[in-house]
């Protein structure tokens, strides 16, 4: 596997990354053979000296790291010699990160510098931040022609489907990484309608979690032989290189962390209106298959975006329809009554094991006084947990210490929470940037006692997840309680209807 975009030496904003066998160790943890890598010192200090050290590092790495020059639109001199004396040496591609460096796709020279590129048969590495970014590379970049590589940099990348497939379908010149895809059969779709052979994978690492991205691309349905397009053979033809031998790879990591007995306690049924390929019932039993699911606990989106009556009967619909599905019944704080009516009508199903609103969606906070008209009706229903985002948790959960309160996405930000015991902390985010997705920092945080293994599928498929916590390197202990013994504690109701092996 060639991984198309590592860092080496260190971030200068984050303190991320530093020697580069560090990087090296973490592509073989995973079994990669081979990344692309450009510099920190390169896009933030020097040029000249970040790339000098780029070329020594790759070249003293044993073939393990191929370099790509980090090139400063701000610093590009047009008609000078530099780009083709760059282009002549070892660099495999023009590494380009305009919002590391404070310039824009939409900058004259970029426009300029594209045409030399193609002119030399250059490839360019575009690092974009955005779809505003795609359609700006679209319009500045891709016309003169010049082989082009969009890196996504940061983020989920569930939204950026629609624009993906239309820039591609207008730009035979231009690949697509897959590392920010995070939707259950959102990596089919793209083999599907461009192929796989414009497609690749850049992890981003350090700043990334890297294994987010490998076992997405592991866990996606497509044949083996478009898998190894996307692990490296879009590369290795994009860059004049030779590809890896079609040997069988290494996916024991990948596999121990699938094959793990799980409770998620983060799903959902309905869709969020993007391309999300895999939300019927029947797709979704067989993720829970795939991914050895004893239990997932599930929400309607339906009902959090807009009828809550109509979307828990969808939830009690789930739950009947497999086995391994429990229920959260959404309340909405504008509709105080029928939220009430609707925890009473399923109080007594023991398929129902908490409550689930999404605050913000409101403009409220979770203490806010509709709410707390609401959760008094719980007060005599002890059990029965509150799962919700991060807006006023935490006073609402001291003013309540009776009830558990579920934080979701609660991987950054949580430092308000740490010594409230009745909070658990849902470790479902779209993002796999190392400071955003910081699992490890979670657990020295509040121990691993209070963590439950969470992927909002189907938005996030359940490797997005996986492949985060593989990336923290978590002792085994800490696992066990993730994925499966803290969830009881959270939830126990899950206890009490004795349907989840302890």
């Amino acid at each position: 596997m060639i991984d198309g975009g590592i860092f080496i030496d260190k971030d200068p904003t984050s303190g991320l990354g530093g020697d580069p066998a560090v990087a090296i160790a973490r592509l073989d943890r995973f079994a990669v053979d081979r990344a692309l890598a450009a510099s920190f010192k390169a896009i933030y200090f020097d040029e000249r000296e970040g790339n000098e050290a780029t070329a020594e590092f790759c070249a003293a790495s044993g073939g393990r790291l191929l370099p790509t020059a980090a090139i400063n639109m701000l610093g590009y001199d047009p008609g000078a010699d530099r780009l083709a004396e760059i282009a002549s040496g070892p660099f495999l591609a023009a590494a380009l990160f305009p919002t590391f460096q404070n310039w824009t796709w939409t900058d004259y020279v970029v426009e300029v510098f594209a045409r030399d590129c193609a002119k030399l048969g250059f490839p360019i590495l575009a690092g974009i931040w955005s779809r505003q970014d795609l359609a700006a590379v679209a319009r500045h970049v891709l016309p003169a022609g010049g082989k082009v590589l969009v890196r996504w940099m940061r983020g989920s990348g569930y939204n950026n489907v629609p624009d993906i497939i239309a820039v591609a379908m207008d730009h035979p010149n231009v690949c697509f990484d897959i590392s920010t895809i995070t939707q259950s059969g959102g990596i089919e779709r793209l083999v599907e309608r461009l192929g796989a052979d414009r497609l690749f994978l850049a992890s981003g690492m350090p700043l990334v979690a890297e294994g987010a991205s490998y076992f997405m691309l592991e866990g996606a349905r497509i044949p083996d032989s478009d898998r190894r397009m996307i692990q490296g053979g879009t590369l290795a033809r994009a860059l004049g290189i030779e590809a890896d031998p079609a040997s069988a790879p290494d996916t024991h990591l990948w596999q121990t962390f699938r094959d793990i007995p799980k409770i998620d306690t983060h799903w959902h049924t309905s869709g969020w209106n993007i391309i999300e390929p895999r939300t019927s019932f029947e797709a979704i039993a067989q993720d829970f298959d795939v991914f050895n699911y004893q239990v997932a606990i599930s929400s309607s989106i339906r009902a959090l975006n807009h009828d809550i009556v109509t979307g828990n009967a969808e939830t009690k619909d789930f739950v009947d329809n497999d086995p391994r599905a429990r229920g959260l019944i959404v309340i909405n704080p504008l509709e105080i009554e029928t939220s009430i009516g609707e925890i009473e009508k399923y109080r007594n199903n023991p398929r129902f094991v908490g409550i689930k609103t999404i605050q913000d969606f409101y403009g409220k906070d979770l203490d806010d006084p509709a709410y707390l008209e609401i959760f008094a009706h719980l007060d005599d229903m002890p059990g029965w947990p509150i799962m919700a985002h991060l807006p006023g948790m935490d006073r609402l959960a001291r003013l309540k210490p009776h009830i558990n309160f579920v934080a979701a996405h609660a991987t950054w930000r949580y430092w308000d929470f740490v010594e409230l015991k009745n909070v658990w902390f849902d470790i479902a985010t779209s993002t796999a940037d190392r400071q955003d997705a910081d699992i490890k920092g979670l657990l020295a945080g509040v121990g691993e006692d209070r963590i439950i293994f969470s992927c909002d599928g189907q938005l996030m498929n359940p490797a997005w997840t996986l492949g985060k916590l593989a990336s923290a390197d978590l002792p085994e202990t800490a696992l066990q309680k993730i994925f499966q013994v803290n969830a009881r504690d959270a939830f126990p109701r899950l206890r009490d209807t004795g349907d989840v092996s302890a």
